[in-house]
């Protein structure tokens, strides 16, 4: 039986020591492992085939077929509905693929794509037009990844039907697109200290328009973009560059930060709006925390730094939470007094920085919260890493005498705290003329 096969293979595997085997010893078990495993998975689909014949699962009392070969083999769900998936398809397709797969020389992946790819061939298909596919995706295989072989599966009519490939190709990605609508879902959990998961399924096309965006916004080859430790510890030397993973995750706090106010949602008569609760003495005192409407909490730090640009409304409460003011106009700069910013800033106003002034938010120069005026002459251009640098750290700015914005770096920093400005605003002196040689 096969079982007592498999016993002695892996008794014989537990015995093996890797490090007394040459690096070609290592390649030949490694490639024989994986053959094995692959002709192993090949033969799991087919014993899984013949249960549902036979009404193995509901026997057992299990819901599914992936129920029940989850709980049998002891894999996880994901892992047993894929390889269930494999038993849906046209079994009188893709004899060689399968011959193939279940004596090792096709991965369980490569397999799943060819035989998928098969099975989605049109009916009107001819037994030559599928043997034709089958082979060109078999010698494909040879040559590439899954990935690769996927991309090339996608397009096997082109080979097959070339005069009707864009037609099939075309129902085809109808299909697909109306199939990842159905199963688009998105989930915000709450994981304590101040952390939220976002797990979800995207359809390919919106999923890469985000991907775009954000990867613009997090790329590390941006002129000036050093990231930094938020805790500004270490604010004036670079670190390293963080990992893609952080990039992208703080590009997307950049890009919510910055999503128009215009495209909220109405829900009668009033766009989906979130406020700030502070307290007023807390306002005054420059202390303790503030809330989101949404019942978060943050730091009052944060607070005012949002109260700076971001599409939040603050309302100021007295000692029985009663509304004392709630600062709209007052409290951001307008769209006249930006174009006047951006037009003096001419973008970040920290030094090395890049952002243009579409990406930056302004800044108040004397806290809004310690009844700084929201004006042009206390307002100052920073990019979402430096607004949040101000705000969380011991860096201050200021307006020049000469209309400059200045990022004064602390003494821990600069002892002498010179003040730093970007190079767009350096004026280059004429070179003094050498007298003449007589």
């Amino acid at each position: 039986m096969i079982g007592e096969q498999v016993e002695a293979l892996l008794e014989e595997s537990s015995t093996l020591e890797p490090w007394r085997l040459t690096g070609d010893q290592i390649r030949s078990e490694l490639r024989a492992a994986a053959e094995a495993v692959a002709g192993l998975q090949a033969l799991t689909v087919k014993l899984t085939t013949a249960a549902e014949d036979l009404a193995l699962p509901r026997e057992d009392g299990c819901t599914s077929p992936t129920v029940w070969l989850a709980t049998t083999t002891n894999v996880s769900r994901s892992e047993a509905s894929k390889l269930v998936s494999l038993t849906r398809l046209d079994p009188t397709r893709g004899t060689i693929t399968r011959q193939r797969w279940a004596s090792g020389r096709l991965t369980t992946e490569q397999a799943h794509i060819i035989l998928k790819a098969l099975d989605a061939l049109p009916d009107w298909f001819v037994d030559e037009q599928h043997d034709d596919a089958e082979a060109t995706l078999l010698e494909h295989a040879r040559e590439f990844g899954a990935d690769d072989l996927r991309r090339l599966a996608n397009r096997i009519v082109e080979v097959v039907d070339p005069d009707s490939a864009d037609e099939i190709i075309g129902a085809q990605l109808e299909r697909q697109e109306k199939q990842a609508w159905d199963e688009t879902h998105l989930s915000i959990t709450r994981m304590g200290q101040d952390r939220s998961s976002i797990r979800g399924v995207l359809p390919d096309v919106q999923a890469d328009m985000l991907k775009t965006v954000l990867e613009g916004l997090a790329s590390p080859r941006r002129d000036g973009a050093i990231f930094r430790d938020v805790d500004g510890d270490h604010s004036d030397q670079e670190i390293g560059r963080l990992d893609h993973a952080r990039r992208m995750g703080l590009a997307l706090c950049e890009l919510v930060e910055h999503l128009p106010q215009g495209a909220y949602p109405q829900a009668g008569g009033v766009a989906a709006t979130v406020t700030i609760n502070i307290d007023y003495d807390d306002l005054r005192d420059r202390v303790s925390r503030a809330t989101l409407s949404s019942g978060c909490d943050l730091s009052a730090s944060q607070a005012r730094r949002l109260a700076c640009s971001a599409n939040l409304l603050p309302l100021v409460l007295d000692g029985e939470s009663r509304v004392l003011d709630a600062g709209t106009e007052k409290r951001l700069h307008d769209r006249y007094q930006r174009a006047v910013l951006a037009k003096r800033d001419k973008g970040c106003s920290w030094k090395g920085c890049d952002r243009p002034p579409g990406w930056c938010e302004a800044h108040h120069l004397r806290p809004w919260s310690q009844g700084g005026e929201t004006s042009i002459d206390n307002g100052a251009l920073f990019c979402f890493f430096h607004h949040h640098l101000l705000h969380d750290s011991d860096w201050q700015a200021r307006l020049g005498p000469d209309g400059v914005v200045e990022v004064i770096p602390p003494p821990r920093i600069d002892p002498q705290q010179r003040p730093l400005r970007h190079a767009r605003h350096l004026k280059h002196r004429p070179r003094a003329l050498e007298p003449a040689s007589t």
